[in-house]
C-alpha cells in the first residue's frame, strides 16, 4: 500500500511542476507498513493491574522480539516479567533489565536481525531508550517509537525524556487522556501498545514541541517535531483490549 500511495504522490508532483500548478504536498514519502515489524516493549512492570494488562497482550503478539525493564537495582521487575511470559507460553521472548548496557545492546541486536523497521513500546521512564539512541544515534532512523508521556514517568528521568525528543525520529507520544473512564484509566500501557501496532484507537497530531516542567510536550517553535495523542477512541481500544485478554 505504501509504494502505491508514494507512485501516487510522485505521479501527482509531476503534473504539479509541468503544468506549473502550486505545490500542495508537503513531508515525507509514506513509510512502509510496520506489519510484521519486530516489538520491543519497554516497561516499569511492578505487578500493577494496567502493567499486567500491557503484558499479557503483548505476549500475544506474534512479533514480541524483546522485553527491557526499567529501574532495576535488584532484578524484581525483569523477573517479575520473565515469570509472565513464561506462563503465557512466550519463554522464546528475552527479558533483560536495564541495569548498564545490558537493555541497550539487547534492543541493538534486535535491530540487527532486521533490515526494516523495528517497533518501540515505552511504557516506563525513557533511560533505557536514551541509553540505546545515545550509542547508537543511527538506530533512530530505524526505531519506530511509541512512548507513553507522564508526570510520574518524566520525573523518573526527565534527561532521558528530553534525549526522546532530541535523538528519536517522530515518536509517537501517548499522554494521559483524563475523559478515560475509571475502569480504563489504568490501561494507559495499554493504549499505548496498541498505538505502537499501529491500531487506529489514538488520533495523533504532528507538531514541534518540547517537555515542560511537569513533563507534558507543548508545543514550540524551536521545538522537535513528533505526534501527540488527541483523541481516543474508547469503545474500540474497550473491545481490542477485551478480545486480546480472551485469547489468554
Amino acid at each position: 500500500m505504501s509504494e502505491e500511495l508514494n507512485q501516487e504522490r510522485l505521479e501527482l508532483a509531476g503534473l504539479t511542476q509541468r503544468f506549473g500548478l502550486p505545490q500542495t504536498m508537503a513531508g515525507d514519502p509514506f513509510p512502509p507498513s510496520q506489519e510484521g515489524a519486530p516489538l520491543i516493549v519497554d516497561t516499569d512492570a511492578d505487578g500493577a493491574p494496567g502493567h499486567v494488562i500491557a503484558l499479557v497482550v503483548a505476549a500475544t503478539e506474534p512479533t514480541l522480539a524483546l522485553v527491557t525493564t526499567a529501574e532495576e537495582p535488584d532484578g524484581s521487575r525483569a523477573r517479575f516479567v520473565r515469570h509472565l511470559l513464561d506462563l503465557h507460553g512466550r519463554a522464546d521472548v528475552p527479558v533483560v533489565p536495564g541495569v548498564g548496557l545490558g537493555a541497550a545492546e539487547a534492543a541493538a541486536r534486535v535491530v540487527a536481525s532486521t533490515d526494516g523497521p523495528v517497533r518501540w513500546a515505552g511504557l516506563g521512564p525513557a533511560t533505557n531508550l536514551a541509553s540505546l539512541l545515545a550509542g547508537n544515534p543511527a538506530l533512530a532512523e530505524r526505531l519506530v517509537v511509541t512512548q507513553e508521556v507522564s508526570a510520574l514517568n518524566f520525573r523518573r528521568d526527565p534527561a532521558a525524556a528530553r534525549s526522546l525528543l532530541t535523538n528519536g525520529k517522530l515518536p509517537k507520544l501517548v499522554l494521559p487522556d483524563v475523559t478515560l473512564e475509571l475502569e480504563i484509566s489504568r490501561c494507559s500501557d495499554g493504549l499505548t501498545l496498541a498505538t505502537a501496532l499501529q491500531l487506529p484507537f489514538v488520533a495523533l497530531r504532528r507538531e514541534r514541541v518540547v517537555f515542560d516542567d511537569t513533563g507534558r510536550p507543548v508545543a514550540a517553535e524551536d521545538g522537535d517535531l513528533a505526534r501527540i495523542s488527541v483523541k481516543t477512541d474508547h469503545r474500540a481500544f474497550r473491545a481490542w483490549l477485551d478480545s486480546r485478554l480472551k485469547r489468554r
